[in-house]
C-alpha cells in the first residue's frame, strides 16, 4: 500500500498530535520554543482542557477546533490553526483569549489573581505583509513604550509561508517545527531537522501510526472534505459575483459591472464568515462589527443554519 499523505495543519490531526496527554512533551516543547522559555522558566507540565466543539458538528458542518491548555503556573494557552485567510482572524483570536481571561473572574478570583492567557495562531498564509518576520507577537503597550504594560493577554502569529532558510542544517529549533508543520521539507530535510530537534522524530513516529490507522485516517479525510467544501463555497461566491458584475457591465459599463460583482462576492464571503462565527458561538454584535452585515441579516442566517 502506498504511503498515505497528510496535511499536518489539518486540525483533527493536529489535535491528536499536540492535544493528547500521551504526547504532552511535544506540546510543551513547541510552547517553550515559541515563548522563548528555557531551563528554569520553561513550562514543565501541561493540562489539556476540554474544547467546546468537535471537528465536525452532528450535521457535518464545519466547526472550530483548537488546543486549549493550562500550564504549570496556571497560565492558559489557546492554539488555533488557520489554513485560509480570514479578515477577522485577529479579532477572533482576541475574542477567544479575552473570553478565557474573563471567565476566571466568574470563579470569584481577585483581579491580581487572574492568570495570563496566551493565544498562538499557526497560519498557512501571510498576515502582516509589511513585516518580513514569520513569528510576530502582539500585546498591550503604551505608544512610545516598547515594554508591554501587562502580560495578561498576548498573541503570537506564526506565518508559515514566510519561513525561509538557505541551509536546513542551520535551522533553529522553532524553525524546524515550523518546517514540519508547513510540509515543505522532504524526507531527507526532515532527517536533518530531526538532528537539530530530536523530538520531531516522535512527531513523525506518531504521524506514521496515525496514517496507518484506518479509522483515524477516515476522520482526517472527513475533516479535509469539510474544510474543502467550506472554502470552495467562499471562492465560488466571489467568482459568481464577478461574473454577474461583468454581465451587468454589458449594459451599465464594464468597470461598474465588475465593481458590483466584487461587492456581491464580498457579501457572500461575509455571509460564509458569519455562519462560521455563529457556529462557534460568537456574539451577533461582534459578528456584525467585523462582517459589516446587519444584526437582522445575521439573525436570518442563524435561522437557516
Amino acid at each position: 500500500m502506498a504511503k498515505r499523505k497528510i496535511y499536518r495543519l489539518n486540525d483533527f490531526f493536529f489535535k491528536n498530535l499536540m492535544g493528547d496527554e500521551k504526547r504532552s512533551n511535544l506540546t510543551l516543547r513547541f510552547l517553550n520554543l515559541i515563548l522563548n522559555r528555557t531551563e528554569e522558566n520553561a513550562f514543565k507540565s501541561i493540562q489539556f482542557l476540554k474544547t467546546e466543539q468537535d471537528p465536525l458538528t452532528k450535521d457535518g458542518k464545519l466547526s472550530i477546533l483548537d488546543v486549549k491548555a493550562s500550564v504549570d503556573d496556571k497560565t492558559f494557552v489557546n492554539i488555533e490553526l488557520q489554513v485560509s485567510r480570514q479578515n477577522y482572524i485577529i479579532e477572533r483570536s482576541m475574542f477567544y483569549i479575552s473570553r478565557i481571561f474573563s471567565e476566571q473572574a466568574v470563579k470569584n478570583q481577585d483581579y491580581d489573581e487572574l492568570k495570563p492567557v496566551i493565544g498562538i495562531n499557526l497560519l498557512d498564509f501571510g498576515l502582516f505583509e509589511e513585516i518580513p518576520n514569520w513569528h510576530n507577537t502582539a500585546n498591550f503597550t503604551v505608544k512610545g513604550i516598547e515594554k508591554p504594560i501587562t502580560d495578561c493577554i498576548t498573541m503570537h502569529f506564526l506565518e508559515l509561508p514566510k519561513l525561509k532558510f538557505s541551509d536546513v542544517k542551520k535551522a533553529k529549533r522553532l524553525e524546524a517545527w515550523g518546517a514540519y508543520f508547513s510540509g515543505v521539507s522532504d524526507e531527507k530535510e526532515l532527517e536533518v531537522l530531526c538532528m537539530n530537534e530530536p523530538l520531531l522524530k516522535e512527531a513523525l513516529s506518531y504521524e506514521q501510526a496515525f496514517t496507518n490507522n484506518d479509522e483515524m485516517y477516515r476522520k482526517y479525510q472527513q475533516r479535509e472534505d469539510a474544510i474543502r467544501e467550506e472554502t470552495t463555497k467562499i471562492r465560488l461566491g466571489e467568482k459568481r459575483g464577478i461574473i454577474i458584475g461583468r454581465q451587468q457591465g454589458i449594459t451599465i459599463g464594464k468597470e461598474q459591472g465588475i465593481t458590483i460583482g466584487k461587492k456581491q462576492g464580498e457579501r457572500e464571503k461575509a455571509e460564509a464568515m458569519a455562519k462560521e462565527m455563529l457556529a462557534d458561538g460568537v456574539d451577533v454584535k461582534f459578528i456584525a462589527k467585523y462582517t459589516k452585515l446587519s444584526i437582522d441579516e445575521i439573525n436570518a442566517l442563524k435561522v437557516n443554519m
